[in-house]
């Protein structure tokens, strides 16, 4: 039997596809061993999500994480040690409170970019 449709159902719906998205981006993540570095940096591990047209134009630049997190990464140069190290960075991720439609967006870029990697490293 099917469901019927309600007026008014449309944001449970969404909020419904988001948590099951959540749950295949989090499997698809644990695939990734190892989980790709950022941009070539050995001390993050994260694949930027770049979706056309971006849902939101005042965001950073949005990531996943390797437990399928997606986050705004945030890597700020400090000065490092005179003589060993010139610069040095901080990472941040936070945690980004989106509109159930922009997060919808997030997470299907992250579902084809993961996908993407995997049929890669098979070959």
């Amino acid at each position: 039997m099917t469901a019927q449709y309600r007026p008014g159902d449309e944001q449970d719906a969404l909020w419904q596809a988001s948590a099951g998205l959540e749950v295949i981006v989090a499997d698809l993540c644990g695939r990734l061993q190892p989980f790709p570095a950022f941009l070539g940096m050995t001390t993050i591990q994260a694949i930027e999500l770049d979706p056309t047209p971006a849902p939101l134009s005042d965001l950073g630049c949005v990531v996943v994480t390797p437990d399928g997190v997606i986050a705004e990464l945030d890597v700020t140069a400090i000065p490092g040690v005179v003589g060993v190290l010139e610069v040095d960075q901080v990472e941040e991720f936070r945690l980004l409170e989106l509109p159930v439609s922009a997060r919808l967006t997030y997470l299907t870029e992250a579902v084809r970019v993961l996908a993407a990697e995997i049929a890669r490293r098979q070959g």
